[in-house]
């Protein structure tokens, strides 16, 4: 009887042995997960204390140099310029002052410069974009270039209208039509351009912009 319980003891002790084994692994794999959590934790402390110092050393104003592109900085010249252009060429239909018109004027002509200088030196170069990005920012393209086209053929127009045709109702509506199109444009190329940054987060502290100076 004592050789039956001496022979089942061992055989039972290498499977207690095992479940011993097994319960100081998992309790040093907890452990060690433990540390890694904590250490990852510390780490992110550190980095956000350390980001939080930096930012408190940063002026209040940033220079030029320190943006990744200035196409926010001048690409929302053209799009009050343009707006304020189509909506003072409506009224411009009913009254019909030719001071109005070069107010017209010096709103379209600097909206043209300022959406030429934006889609084309200011525009900026893009990678590893999504590809619903790459699509809302060809969207964004096509409109900026129809913005261009139209606020300078708004511009020539107006010109005509001041030199050639002068307070010529029907020629006044033709600048109108190219105008309010011009006005659309931009406002198109706005709304895609906002949904790029502030959906898709492309252009905040330079993500997914190349470093590659200011301009296109």
């Amino acid at each position: 009887m004592k050789k039956t319980v001496l022979i089942f003891f061992l055989m039972f002790l290498p499977i207690l042995g095992g479940a011993q084994d097994d319960e100081h692994y998992h309790h040093n794999h907890e452990e060690d997960t433990i540390q890694q959590v904590d250490t990852i934790d510390l780490e992110k402390e550190v980095n956000a204390s350390t980001k939080l110092e930096n930012n408190q050393d940063k002026p209040v104003k940033a220079n030029l140099d320190d943006f990744p592109n200035l196409h926010p900085l001048v690409v929302h010249f053209p799009i009050v310029l343009l707006l304020l252009g189509g909506i003072l060429q409506l009224i411009q239909l009913f009254v019909l002052k030719r001071n109005l018109d070069w107010v017209i004027l010096l709103c379209v002509g600097t909206g043209f410069i300022g959406a030429y200088i934006a889609g084309v030196y200011a525009h900026p170069h893009t990678h590893d974009l999504s590809e619903i990005a790459k699509k809302v920012l060809e969207q964004h393209d096509r409109y900026a270039e129809w913005t261009i086209y139209a606020s300078a053929l708004g511009a020539v127009l107006k010109l005509g209208s001041l030199f050639l045709l002068r307070e010529n109702k029907i020629f006044e509506i033709l600048v109108f039509l190219v105008l309010g199109f011009a006005a659309y444009s931009v406002s198109e190329a706005g709304h895609y351009g906002s949904q790029l940054v502030y959906i898709e987060g492309v252009g905040p502290q330079g993500e997914y912009l190349e470093s590659e100076g200011h301009g296109h």
